[in-house]
């Protein structure tokens, strides 16, 4: 089992930081625009420095996502892939649309225990 080093909650988001992973829950009814994933981007930065990292997003709530935002994501230069997990079907079609505005790896999984061997497997790779 995968260790959780740091545990921070924001106001739309509760965040699981691992060594090379973060697992980010968002909140009910939450809207992801630009000034969320501004503040998202500054506290994964401050925490893995100069560390490669994935980003997984476990969906196990409804809420909305500006799909634009994973352009600006990019802009993370240690950001070595992207990763939703949601086994809510509609969900994962929402997720899948969202994967076509994504320059770098991305995947779907209904199991964060797979997500989180694929994002170790990323940054091994």
């Amino acid at each position: 089992m995968i260790k959780v080093e740091k545990t921070c909650e924001l106001a739309f988001t509760t965040l699981k930081f691992y060594k090379n992973f973060v697992v980010s829950t968002v909140h009910e009814n939450s809207n992801l625009d630009e000034s969320e994933i501004q503040e998202l981007r500054d506290v994964i930065i401050d925490y893995y420095q100069n560390r490669p990292f994935v980003y997984i997003s476990n969906r196990l709530h409804s809420y909305s996502v500006n799909p634009l935002i994973y352009v600006n994501l990019v802009q993370l230069n240690l950001l070595k892939g992207i990763c939703i997990v949601c086994e809510d079907f509609n969900r994962l079609q929402t997720a899948n649309f969202e994967r076509q505005f994504a320059t770098m790896p991305f995947d779907l999984f209904q199991d964060l225990e797979e997500a989180k061997a694929w994002a170790k497997g990323l940054i091994n790779s």
